[in-house]
């Protein structure tokens, strides 16, 4: 399996299946190569350093806003792997 051949969007999904607990041999299952792997986690990474303004916001105001940045930066992902991500970030930070 290619880089080019992996849906991202599923790989995200899957990745975090189970956050914060652990999906890896399911994951490494899936993808056995490590470039997916990577390339879920500069995303992952990417999500977590999305600048939020605070104010009196809630998580889940927090968590679409978050959703709405990741989706400008990168139009190909699915809902469910914005949603996803945004859970991700919420979750972090809460």
């Amino acid at each position: 399996m290619t880089e080019q051949d992996v849906d991202i969007s599923a790989a995200i999904t899957l990745y975090l299946a189970h956050y914060p607990g652990t999906n890896e041999q399911e994951f490494i299952a899936r993808y056995p190569d490590e470039s997916v792997k990577q390339e879920v986690r500069a995303v992952l990474l990417e999500t977590n350093k999305v600048r939020i303004e605070w104010g009196n916001k809630t998580m889940i105001e927090i968590g679409n806003e978050v959703e709405q940045v990741m989706r400008a930066r990168h139009p190909e992902l699915t809902k469910a792997a914005l949603k996803d991500l945004s859970n991700y970030f919420t979750y972090l930070v809460r």
